[in-house]
């Protein structure tokens, strides 16, 4: 392979036939300089405008940002052989090559290295270690410029370097200068957002020759706003802080929303703000996207979202991928401060589990490091004003160098939707749909649906009322929450009457609050009712009694209306299961029963059932017991219980009110604070 440090070092030798400060004076324009500006540090010369006419945009502009970047000091040093080392990270690939003619116009170098990444696997940075050390001990400048410096330049170059720069996107001071010496005139005024989002070869595509100034200000203004009009892919996702069932993320982005907050008053600088990337973990459609979207609404900031999937998009090959990386990188960093997005993180291979053995690791190691490196200089980089933030499904295979401190930090999972959450996702949703229905119960029924299935529901409801030319009413959202109903009307009250039973008894018996009940399968669950109970830890004898005469009350009205069926029982989260679990732990743990001997943990009582015969006939008097007890109570309260059955053929779904309203039983007041969500149903069917 040509040795791409020779070719650069012939083409520096001819640009340096003059010395830096007449090449630099030869693009000065004739008028008098601003003080402090690009035009006081070229000096004055003859005239310019021959040269001017054949200088490109691009140099004129990557000569503004070194200028601009780059102390005096320094490039007074490398203005001469001084054996010094120079290294300079750029905010892209784009940038490589501008940035390099620059410095070659106003300095001396023994050697230049553009590196991109981008040539093959073997245009790596060790290879030109020696060659560096060789022209530095010879006295000669030595030149190093890519976006990745750590991973692209010789080792021995970036190791020893006396001036290390970090280029960031043209600054509203460069852009001044850069316009001044292509069109001869000043600007009034210069944005300091004005190129936000613009990769270098838009900013230099802007700034025209014969253009007025002001001309040039507008047309970067206009493709800035154009790059950045996805911001207004923000205006329908609400802030953080209107939003449902993030827990932790949710926390954590409000608090990184109050730092950033700080930064923009100027009370605290961008590298104080700890912490600022992370990953979100959850399972398909608990709105991780629409986290990260909510996040840079909630910062103000734009979003630049990208995936593992869309790197590899334009081809597997190593370059293409490294380069795609690259890009979105670097699109980032052109649009910062703003949140950068990366979808299926957990695609990245972690090192720890690629086999030295496998005909590609050298592939997905030189990938992974290049991602590491990349995150490096992107989330704590001097200059970086990014928030990064990674998603997956798949926690546990992420590798451990991504989540550590410095890159992404740590993981914060999205728990499982809740019936609040689930409520409040909907009524999100639905906008001024349906303003006043009682999403509660809804949710109730909906309780292990996801983000993006709640959405959905909303979306259907919305277009059900639309093919009728009417307003969205509650039964709209049933539909779409609620399959339609295939049961057999018997079946239908049968589930009926055993929900009915247990509501009546939690209500009427004080076990506890009935948040919700309903006839809608869902899962393996027919029938499903959701109430407020103390925690199992802190009941009384009788609290606890009451409690389990509440779940066998649906058994209970079974036999009184039909007969007993499997549907109480045959699963872990069945009536039966419930009950008996209570029972065994009521005698084997909590010691609630004839005795106070302790067995074990509730989770392991119930195992003393099959090991034990004289636990298990105690457990086995008990509830038989206590089934006796549910049936007479059924038979007591059989108008209520058959009142509430008939409503809930009805509606499908009634809210706790509602049952406390047929019964003429008083709202609750509040409950005690370990109170939990309890659900019991039959599986019938």
């Amino acid at each position: 392979m040509k040795n791409p440090s020779k070719t650069t070092r012939k083409s520096t030798a001819k640009m340096s036939a003059d010395t830096p400060q007449q090449t630099l004076r030869s693009i000065a324009p004739a008028s008098a300089p601003e003080p402090g500006s690009l035009e006081d540090f070229l000096g004055q010369g003859t005239d310019p405008r021959e040269e001017m006419a054949t200088a490109s945009v691009r140099l004129i502009l990557a000569v503004a940002m070194v200028q601009d970047a780059v102390p005096r000091r320094h490039l007074d040093r490398i203005a001469s052989h001084s054996g010094t080392a120079m290294v300079v990270a750029v905010p892209g690939p784009e940038y490589v090559d501008p940035v390099s003619q620059a410095l070659n116009r106003v300095a001396r170098w023994g050697v230049t290295y553009r590196r991109t990444g981008a040539s093959k696997l073997t245009d790596k940075a060790t290879n030109l270690s020696d060659e560096a050390s060789q022209v530095l001990s010879a006295g000669q400048n030595a030149l190093g410029v890519s976006q990745a410096p750590d991973q692209y330049l010789p080792a021995s170059l970036v190791a020893v370097a006396d001036i290390r720069v970090e280029l960031r996107p043209p600054s509203p001071r460069a852009l001044r200068s850069a316009i001044f010496l292509t069109t001869g005139r000043r600007p009034h005024r210069v944005p300091h957002d004005v190129a936000r989002g613009l990769s270098f070869d838009e900013i230099a595509a802007c700034i025209r020759r014969g253009s007025r100034p002001g001309d040039c200000v507008r047309r970067l203004a206009a493709a800035s706003r154009s790059r950045l009009r996805g911001d207004t892919l923000l205006a329908d996702v609400p802030p953080l802080s209107e939003t449902h069932g993030y827990g932790e993320a949710a926390a954590w982005g409000l608090r990184l929303a109050d730092a950033i907050s700080e930064w923009r008053r100027n009370e605290r600088e961008w590298q104080s703000i700890p912490e600022r990337s992370f990953v979100i973990s959850g399972p398909p459609g608990c709105g991780k996207s629409t986290y990260a979207r909510s996040l840079a609404a909630t910062l103000k900031m734009p979003i630049v979202a990208t995936s593992v999937s869309a790197w590899f998009s334009s081809g597997g090959y190593l370059d293409q991928v490294i380069k795609a990386i690259d890009a979105t990188i670097a699109q980032a960093v052109a649009m910062s401060p703003c949140v950068l997005f990366i979808d299926e993180i957990d695609a990245i291979p972690n090192r720890n589990t690629i086999s030295g053995r496998n005909a590609h690791a050298e592939y997905w190691i030189t990938l992974v490091s290049h991602v590491l490196t990349r995150l490096d200089s992107a989330v704590s980089g001097d200059t970086s004003s990014l928030i990064v933030v990674g998603a997956t499904n798949f926690a546990e295979r992420l590798d451990d160098a991504l989540t550590r401190p410095g890159r992404l930090n740590r993981v914060l999972h999205i728990p499982p939707l809740d019936a609040a959450s689930i409520s409040g996702i909907l009524k999100q949703h639905l906008g001024d749909d349906a303003p006043d229905a009682d999403l509660m119960p809804l949710a109730m029924v909906g309780l292990g649906a996801t983000g993006a299935e709640v959405a959905s529901w909303a979306k259907g409801a919305r277009e059900r009322a639309w093919a009728e030319r009417r307003p969205v009413e509650l039964a709209d959202i049933v539909a779409q929450v609620a399959p339609p109903e295939t049961r057999s009307p018997a079946m239908l009250k049968a589930i009926a009457t055993h929900e009915a039973a247990h509501s009546v008894a939690v209500t009427r018996l004080g076990a506890g609050t009935v948040e919700s009940v309903s006839i809608v399968g869902r899962g393996r669950f027919s029938g499903r009712t959701n109430s407020r109970l103390k925690s199992a830890e802190s009941l009384t004898a009788g609290e606890m009694d009451a409690f389990i005469v509440s779940i066998l009350a649906g058994r209970a009205a079974d036999v009184r209306w039909g007969h007993a069926t499997s549907g109480a029982a045959g699963a872990p989260g069945s009536d039966l299961a419930i009950a008996t679990g209570l029972v065994a732990s009521k005698h084997g743990s909590f010691g609630l029963g004839e005795t106070l001997t302790y067995r074990g943990a509730p989770s392991d009582v119930s195992a003393l059932i099959d090991r034990d015969p004289a636990f298990k006939d105690v457990v086995e008097a008990d509830l038989q017991n206590l089934f006796e007890v549910a049936s007479v109570f059924v038979a007591e309260n059989a108008s209520r219980i058959e009142a509430v059955a008939l409503r809930l053929l009805r509606s499908r779904i009634l809210s706790g009110a509602e049952v406390r309203a047929i019964l003429g039983e008083p709202e609750p007041t509040a409950m005690p604070e370990d109170a939990r969500l309890v659900a019991v149903g039959g599986a019938h069917g």
